[in-house]
């Protein structure tokens, strides 16, 4: 134990002889965050990208979003959860700590079905480079075959069974490297045994063996008491495990025992149990520990993975996981024990950085992460800035320059410039040619190193300094450089000044060349630098970073970036270029780094993408293109980042589809009924790397609105009250950096309508609609035929009773006048000589003529074989001209040659045929006239027209006419005809009846 001590104390030493204690930006997760439990046993990773973790708990699948937890309480078989293992397209095996197994499938956990009766406690599972599953169970060593457990033999060389506790397996080649559970043993002997698969034997046999690692090059590393070995890879094909020293790259890992060892996918081999210090030894034999003090959360480590973005989670016994994105990212907390305000510079003639600190009145130089210097700075609470130079060291205070004169260890400053004028000395650059300039708030200066005092006008100073000074119009903060040489700065009065310089002329050193005050936006400069193309990059006081590049002498803008294209801050104080031609910005709020890739900028957030919420002042980047940043509590450093697999791609997955509280289970399409309207959608992209970054933007087709939501974090969306109808939601995952391509994926689901909105009950209640109407339409002509057929019998009725009456009329009454005629006519055949008698005889006579000709007209009228439209023309015209002759009045008759055989009620016939013997009778009567014109004509109407040519009609005298003209109206009116009276040399009369009554 005292050996153990002495080791690690040494291991102590060493790292601390390089710099003091470095803070890894480790993330920390605990059930706070979502995570289980905190005691976690194993990480698992599936195709898809997801992470699972095991613990006494349950289960834990994060996919970089949320943490899902399974536990017995939902279905799991029991909380302690020994491993998981993907065993199909999203279908995963949860091997809990009982005789049951659960699978994972969709989302949906069920429990496995097996044709084992006595299912073996399983501790570990193992696939073969052949397939083949193996299983380490309390039971024994069993391999999968048929949807079942076998057992396989397991006799060490002595003839011994042991199969039972077997804890770990591991597949090499044609063999299993097995380990027993030594807790359960009574012996003890924390064996390592391999297993021949073919001959299912264990062909050797080494005790003391703690743990066994297996890096992706075939390298098998094992720990014991004392020492990290490494297995004979030759002897252990021919069946022997036979170890060996480490090689001499790994010298510092000797005598290290007692560590559990795992190979991350660099081949990178972390050593680790429950002593202050995790290691990770590199490939090239580099070693980086990891404690407490480096951000660690606790010693007791129980597994380390790494995923497939190479990021290291490291699962604690008592603290939840921590994950270590970029092992090239460190932070250091008060350096040197200095406190307060801190500067940091940059030699880069001797590679050298300077740390200094006026609180402690003391600097550091530092060169390949070890200080090679320790120096004491007299009047230090003067100095603001403190450098070197080729020439010496320099300190800048207000209105001051210093020459700092080494004394020993100690740096006393000499003023070389005073000048209460300028106010404010901004910041320091030293050029190509070894020259100091100053940025100040009406100046900027050169102090130019001549190696003599040469007496030069009023310009020379000690050691040979000449000083150059150039007007300007406002405060500069500060100084680049383009790949000529030209000095370049800008001003806080938007202005943008390049000057050449001159070695050879120190008195005019800087000789303005151009001046930009047009072309700037109104952005009050904080910063410049020129990046090697000879690009122009200005930071802004509030608006972020603004790229230009000088084209034919005029200022054109390329770039705009802010916070809204991915800035950690608008307010931009310090900017600089590193030999990748990457652009690294200072803000208040952190570290970005800006890359061109295909010709547009992408933004990096260094700081926040490592935890890291402090300002940063400056940054400088030495010969290895280590990037040294300085923050308000101590330094970070950035070495050249691990190149991350290419090959990988995130998956964007749907998690969680939610339908009020009911999960949906369907992946891919679901059909909803239509009260599941109120979707909720939760999705992630499998990226672990700054996944708080991410931001997702949806678009619902189907819907009122199918525009590209706003991009943001939230990893969920919600839909409310959708109507029936088929719908596709797109989501894509925008990554920070342009770290991968853009990630999309489509969601189809369809929203059943209600019954009574289904096609299938349209369908019916059309059918059934329709049916109601053709019963309707039937029952309503059946109706209407029954009505008419009722009419039809009922005129028919009457007009077989008008018959009977013409024909009792014809029969009785005509019998009756003409035997009264005839009577009369004997009476006066007898020659009667009164002459009274005979004239009424003769009135008798008269009269039973007239009688007889009226009965005649209503049998005409009575009659249904008169009932057409031919009879009632024809015989209202012969009735025309006849009763016209009678007195001596021409009747001119124009009527149709066909005339049809439209049916014409006997009504309607009586009231024309009353009507025109009115008109006839009217004419005889007063009309005086000597000639009539009759004319008939048809066009879907009758027409009648009578016109005389007598003396017309008196319309201030009706008297006499106003009974027959009322007449004819009425009857027109009554058979919905109509009348006029004309005089028109005579009297015209027309009347028109329609012939569709």
């Amino acid at each position: 134990m005292q050996y153990r001590r002495s080791s690690l104390l040494a291991v102590c030493l060493f790292f601390s002889a390089l710099l003091p204690a470095q803070q890894y930006p480790f993330v920390h997760y605990t059930p706070k965050d979502g995570l289980v439990g905190n005691q976690i046993r194993s990480i698992y990773q599936d195709s898809k990208g997801r992470l699972y973790f095991t613990s006494p708990n349950g289960l834990s699948i994060y996919d970089g979003a949320r943490f899902i937890n399974y536990t017995s309480q939902n279905g799991l078989a029991f909380d302690i959860v020994n491993c998981v293992m993907e065993m199909g397209n999203d279908s995963i095996w949860i091997v809990t700590n009982t005789n049951r197994i659960n699978c994972l499938v969709n989302g949906k956990l069920k429990t496995l079905d097996l044709k084992n009766e006595n299912l073996p406690v399983i501790n570990n599972l193992c696939r073969d480079d052949d397939g083949v599953l193996y299983a380490a169970t309390d039971q024994g060593l069993y391999y999968f075959d048929k949807n079942r457990f076998i057992k396989l033999p397991f006799v060490d060389t002595s003839g011994r069974d042991i199969n039972f506790y077997i804890n770990t397996l591991a597949s090499v080649g044609n063999y299993l490297l097995v380990q027993r559970n030594n807790a359960l043993l009574t012996e003890h002997k924390q064996s390592l045994y391999l297993y021949n698969k073919k001959t299912k034997k264990i062909t050797a046999e080494i005790e003391k063996i703690l743990s066994t690692g297996i890096s992706p090059d075939g390298r098998i590393w094992v720990s014991n008491e004392k020492n990290i070995m490494s297995v004979d890879l030759m002897a252990l094909k021919k069946g022997k495990i036979v170890l060996k020293e480490l090689p001499a790259k790994f010298e510092k890992l000797k005598n290290r025992g007692r560590y559990f060892i795992v190979f991350d996918k660099q081949g990178n081999c972390w050593l680790g149990d429950q002593n202050p210090v995790l290691i990770k030894a590199a490939v090239d034999g580099s070693i980086t520990s990891f404690t407490t003090a480096s951000g660690l959360s606790m010693p007791y480590i129980n597994c380390i993975f790494q995923d497939r973005e190479g990021s290291t989670w490291i699962a604690t016994n008592n603290t939840g996981l921590d994950k270590l994105v970029n092992s090239n990212f460190t932070c250091i907390e008060k350096p040197f024990g200095f406190g307060g305000p801190m500067y940091l510079s940059y030699n880069q003639y001797k590679d050298e950085l300077l740390l200094c600190s006026s609180l402690n009145s003391k600097a550091v130089i530092i060169k390949n992460d070890q200080v090679v210097r320790n120096l004491q700075v007299k009047d230090a609470n003067s100095i603001e800035k403190l450098f070197e130079t080729p020439h010496g060291f320099y300190g800048i205070g207000i209105n001051t320059v210093y020459k700092m004169i080494e004394s020993g260890n100690t740096l006393v400053p000499k003023i070389i410039l005073n000048d209460s004028s300028d106010n404010v000395y901004g910041n320091f650059f030293v050029d190509r040619n070894g020259t100091l300039l100053i940025s100040g708030n009406y100046n900027l200066t050169a102090i130019v190193n001549t190696g003599t005092a040469i007496p030069l006008n009023n310009h020379m100073i000690e050691h040979g300094e000449i000083i150059c000074r150039r007007k300007l119009n406002f405060y500069t903060d500060n100084i680049s450089m383009d790949s000529k040489g030209n000095i370049w700065i800008a001003t806080r009065a938007n202005e943008i000044v390049m000057f050449a310089t001159h070695r050879d002329d120190p008195v005019n050193y800087l000789e303005q060349k151009y001046f930009f005050s047009k072309g700037l936006p109104n952005i009050s400069p904080r910063s410049i630098v020129i990046d090697k193309k000879d690009n122009i990059w200005i930071g802004s006081r509030s608006d972020g970073i603004y790229s230009f590049k000088i084209i034919n002498g005029n200022l054109i803008q390329q770039f705009h970036l802010n916070t809204g294209s991915g800035l950690s801050e608008n307010f931009i104080f310090y900017l600089d270029c590193d030999v990748d031609n990457n652009i690294w910005a200072c803000s208040y709020s952190g570290l970005d780094k800006i890359s061109i890739k295909d010709g547009m900028p992408v933004i990096e957030n260094i700081t926040k993408e490592n935890n890291i919420y402090q300002s940063v002042t400056k940054v400088v980047f030495d010969k290895n293109n280590t990037t040294w940043g300085l923050v308000s509590n101590g330094l970070i450093k950035i070495t050249t980042d691990t190149k991350r697999p290419a090959t990988y791609s995130p998956a964007l997955l749907i998690s969680l589809v939610k339908s009020g509280k009911d999960t949906i289970t369907e992946k891919e399409s679901s059909s909803l009924s239509y009260v599941q309207n109120n979707l909720s959608f939760n999705f992630a992209a499998t990226s672990f790397i700054g996944e708080k970054q991410i931001q997702y933007s949806y678009q619902l087709l189907g819907g009122s609105n199918d525009q590209w939501s706003e991009p943001s974090n939230s990893a969920s969306v919600s839909f409310i009250d959708l109507h029936p109808g088929h719908y596709a939601l797109n989501i894509k995952a925008i990554f920070p950096a342009d770290r991968y391509p853009v990630q999309s994926i489509r969601y189809n689901f369809t929203i059943l309508p209600p019954w009574w909105q289904t096609w299938w009950f349209r369908s019916i209640a059309g059918l059934f609609v329709v049916g109601i109407f053709i019963v309707g339409f039937k029952t309503y002509y059946r109706r209407k035929l029954e009505k008419q057929r009722a009419a039809l019998e009922k005129q028919q009725a009457i007009e077989k009773e008008r018959t009977r009456i013409a024909t009792d009329m014809h029969d009785d009454l005509g019998a009756g006048l003409s035997r009264i005629k005839f009577l009369s006519q004997s009476i006066l055949n007898k020659k009667m000589n009164d002459e009274v008698m005979t004239t009424e005889l003769e009135k008798i006579t008269s009269f039973s003529d007239e009688m007889s000709e009226k009965m005649g007209e209503i049998i005409w009228a009575l009659n249904e074989k008169n009932d057409t439209l031919a009879d009632l023309v024809a015989y209202t015209r012969s009735y025309a001209v006849e009763y016209l002759a009678n007195h001596n009045i021409e009747c001119e008759a124009d009527t149709p040659l066909h005339l049809p055989g439209t049916f014409i009620t006997g009504e309607i016939r009586r009231n024309i045929f009353l009507s025109v013997k009115e008109c006839l009778h009217n004419i005889v009567k007063h009309a005086q006239a000597t000639r009539v014109f009759f004319s008939v004509q048809l066009n879907e109407k009758v027409q009648i027209i009578i016109h005389d040519n007598g003396r017309g009609i008196d319309w201030n005298d009706q008297r006499a006419f106003s009974n027959g003209i009322q007449n004819i109206e009425k009857r027109m009116k009554d058979i919905r005809g109509t009348v006029s009276f004309s005089n028109n040399n005579g009297v015209e009369v027309s009347m028109t009846i329609p012939l569709n009554l």
